[in-house]
């Protein structure tokens, strides 16, 4: 029998930001009405709220990996700098629009390269994992590895496999980074075969290697293309 989870949920989300921002703004419209503050100057703050929703809703979506916290996030941002810089908005927006296209574009070229069966994909026992503007932690038990694909763009990733086994002894884990990093945890012992490639940037093998022959260990290898960025490997 499970013992029950005595970890009492975070009241921190979306909504209570929203709700504490509408009591704040009707506090600030009477002290402005008493003529003690200048309601305007400070509504000027008002993408600082999406900054907070956005940091609630990446609490939130922390297992999940989920992106909308973080478009919150960089919304709020831009608004804000947008706000005091007092610049164009299109000229200001026009790069962010290009960014964006250009990720979309790298996301479905990797997806038609890595060509993952559709079953495989949803087995349980395949890894997959992708951060933009974000990050995301996973950590696989399974004793039927079959390997993974995980992708990082302005972003990262942390893996723990030290309690997960290699199905026959061997996977393959296939790494995208842009801008970004990751770092993949396994077991003492598993022989890492370094495969991918890397421009401006890593893949360092850290791990301890125990006594056992080389032919005699699990065989993990990783694939891939790391750009401005790094992947650790360590046990």
């Amino acid at each position: 029998m499970n013992a029950p989870d005595t970890k009492a949920p975070s009241p921190f989300g979306p909504k209570l930001v929203l709700g504490v921002a509408i009591i704040v703004a009707g506090l600030m419209l009477t002290l402005d009405n008493l003529g003690l503050v200048e309601a305007h100057t400070v509504f000027k703050l008002w993408p600082l709220i999406l900054v907070a929703m956005g940091v609630a809703k990446i609490r939130q979506d922390r297992e999940g990996g989920g992106m909308g916290g973080w478009f919150l996030v960089l919304g709020g941002t831009f608004l804000l700098l947008f706000t005091f810089a007092r610049g164009h908005l299109a000229e200001a927006l026009a790069p962010m629009l290009v960014v964006g296209v250009g990720i979309l574009i790298v996301v479905k070229a990797l997806k038609q390269t890595r060509g993952v069966p559709a079953e495989l994909a949803r087995s349980e026992d395949f890894l997959q994992g992708t951060a933009i503007f974000g990050g995301f932690k996973r950590r696989v038990a399974t004793q039927m590895f079959k390997g993974g694909e995980l992708t990082a763009i302005f972003g990262g990733y942390e893996v723990d496999l030290r309690q997960a086994a290699l199905e026959n002894g061997l996977a393959r884990i296939d790494v995208f980074v842009l801008f970004g990093g990751g770092e993949i945890r396994v077991p003492e012992g598993w022989e890492i075969v370094n495969r991918a490639t890397a421009i401006a940037g890593a893949l360092d093998d850290s791990t301890h290697h125990g006594p056992a022959p080389a032919e005699g260990r699990p065989r993990l290898v990783v694939t891939g293309l790391i750009l401005f960025g790094g992947t650790e490997v360590k046990s």
